[in-house]
């Protein structure tokens, strides 16, 4: 009895003692994001366990297990789950562990050291997407901690390999670990808070609920070649490619609206001012037809607006060439393109192949339909939990749908039945967002607390 006794009060001690440790509540989300960020998940190779193991550690701190899973050495994704009554289909949380590489030089700080300066937080991974799995460790943790009745299991995923394809992460884990596709929601990045140019107030919450679909273009030529001595009187293969590259830089797609973009639109028109604001206004307008001017004038105003109104094309990668006296026998480009999830692939390349206008020149894609589905926008169970979320965040932001630029993990999820949405937990200017990926990576000091409550109160609302 006497044993039992003290191992009672050993294991009740533990925890506690481990917590005590800890910084306060209002630098708990600082303090978990410093050590996500020291842990280097440069991919490659990714390196993803450490990351995990930090978030293991603050997990079982607060009484939730977790499992571990690596599909190859250091490769770890991290599984754990806070039980409900099951009256609701779970909701998973998710974000990735691994992020872009940083080069120590580019950057005006250490990438894998936190560092603060003029209000702002630098570190690699900070937005893209270690503060998303910061805020979700500690919404669990709060909610664990606050006990009650929860309608639905929260199921947390922290995940490896997002910004290399996923084989060793998400992929990997729908084909291996079944119990993801219990989700009925899922919460991820993608979306979009946008602070004002001078920090005073939030523009809006956007929800990501569509993505675009990238397919990359291939442009090849071949010819004789030769000594660059004596070129021939026909343009030889470097020629014609760039030509064309040019041809197909300079193409324009229809203007269309998704209905996530429609709604997007809709919603930002009547409070956005200047010139943007007349362009939006004219667009919400004509949602069927939207005016290629206005459209124009929202693409060079706010590009990342601009790039999810039509399919977009831009050349990437040119290959030709081996020495500078050699006239190279063989040319090729990459162009990528970002599809609209409706858009008709084959349609897509039919005005490239206009373009280029040489039968010289061959052009392949992928014609596949896009298996991008888009999530139900509108009166659902994700948009009312983070319209009341916001609202005690931002109380004046308006919460809109929206369609990303750019590709998430949400696809991969929605081919598998589970509604997937994006948040961005950080109210960023649009300055701080174009850091991500990039040196000097950033968040400001004062998004870090709201971003944390956004996400929990979130979660608690789902799980009402």
């Amino acid at each position: 009895m006497r044993l039992l006794l003290l191992a009672t009060v050993l294991f009740t001690l533990g925890p506690s003692h481990a917590a005590s440790s800890r910084p306060a509540p209002k630098d708990e989300f600082r303090a978990l994001l410093s050590e996500l960020v020291a842990a280097d998940t440069s991919n490659p190779p990714g390196n993803e366990t450490a990351a995990a193991r930090v978030a293991q550690r603050w997990l079982r701190e607060a009484g939730i297990e977790s499992e571990l899973i690596e599909p190859s050495p250091g490769r770890g994704n991290l599984l754990a789950r806070l039980k409900g009554n099951g009256k609701g289909k779970p909701v998973l949380v998710l974000a990735h562990l691994d992020t872009v590489p940083a080069v120590r030089d580019e950057w005006a700080s250490d990438p894998w050291t936190l560092t603060e300066k003029a209000g702002l937080l630098y570190g690699r991974g900070v937005q893209d997407n270690k503060g998303m799995a910061a805020a979700a460790i500690l919404a669990l943790r709060r909610l664990k901690q606050e006990g009650g009745t929860r309608s639905r299991d929260i199921i947390l995923y922290l995940g490896a390999d997002e910004e290399a394809g996923s084989e060793q992460g998400l992929d990997w884990m729908l084909e291996h670990r079944p119990e993801l596709k219990e989700a009925e929601l899922a919460l991820n990045e993608g979306g979009l808070t946008e602070l004002a140019p001078d920090r005073g107030s939030v523009r809006f919450v956007a929800l990501q609920a569509a993505e675009r679909v990238s397919r990359n273009v291939t442009l090849k030529a071949s010819g004789p070649g030769g000594h660059s001595s004596a070129p021939p009187v026909e343009a030889g293969p470097l020629v014609r490619v760039a030509a064309a590259v040019a041809r197909v830089g300079a193409l324009t797609f229809p203007a269309h609206l998704t209905p996530a973009a429609r709604l997007h639109v809709q919603g930002r028109a009547p409070a956005t001012p200047g010139e943007l604001g007349e362009a939006l206004r004219r667009i919400a307008a004509s949602p069927d037809a939207p005016p290629e001017d206005a459209v124009a004038t929202a693409a060079r105003l706010e590009p990342a607006l601009g790039a999810v109104l039509r399919t977009t094309c831009v050349p990437t990668v040119f290959k030709a060439g081996t020495k500078s006296n050699v006239i190279p026998a063989t040319a090729e480009a990459t162009i990528n393109c970002r599809l609209l999830p409706d858009a008709d692939p084959r349609a897509v390349r039919e005005r490239i192949v206009a373009a280029v206008n040489d039968p010289g020149v061959q052009v392949e894609m992928d014609v596949s339909p896009p298996d991008s589905p888009m999530s139900p926008v509108g009166d659902t169970a994700m948009f009312r939990a983070v319209q009341a979320a916001a609202a005690k965040v931002w109380p004046k932001a308006p919460v809109l749908p929206r369609m990303s630029t750019g590709t998430t993990e949400s696809a991969a999820l929605r081919r598998a039945g589970i509604h997937a949405y994006g948040i961005d937990l950080f109210a960023l200017t649009p300055d701080d967002a174009r850091t991500a990926h990039a040196p000097n990576e950033r968040v400001p000091v004062a998004s870090l607390q709201p971003g944390a409550e956004f996400v929990y109160r979130t979660l608690q609302a789902l799980t009402r």
